[in-house]
């Protein structure tokens, strides 16, 4: 059973990789609905609420060994609740996730959800 995904709160559509996220989760039936950006400078807000629960979305695409560092900090500023999709992202996925477990520990991030590129997803809490 497919969940929904409700863009109805934005004035412009998602981009394409955040909106690919969203799939994702509504065929594993999760309801995804995006949350408005924040339009007040320096104010940030996540991307989603997803089972009553507000996510930060990154789907990273460099190659940089500071590629996964730099957009947890990102996330980390936004949410406690973050997701990180790594199928486009060009570096060898094994490394991504081992920075990801290490920043999720130095971080106190409270969750943590991995899309790998063959789509398994791994959840850390």
């Amino acid at each position: 059973m497919s969940g929904i995904i409700d863009i109805s709160q934005l004035n412009t559509p998602p981009e394409k990789h955040e909106l690919e996220t969203a799939k994702y989760f509504s065929k594993l039936g999760k309801d995804v609905v995006f949350i408005l950006p924040s339009n007040i400078p320096g104010v940030y807000r996540p991307d989603i609420k997803m089972d009553g629960i507000e996510w930060e979305i990154k789907c990273p695409q460099g190659k940089s060994k500071r590629t996964i560092e730099k957009n947890y900090h990102k996330a980390a500023l936004q949410s406690k609740n973050i997701i990180f999709d790594l199928r486009r992202i060009e570096l060898p996925e094994k490394d991504c996730i081992s920075q990801l477990e290490q920043e999720f520990y130095d971080k106190h991030t409270k969750r943590l959800l991995v899309i790998k590129k063959n789509e398994e997803l791994i959840s850390l809490e």
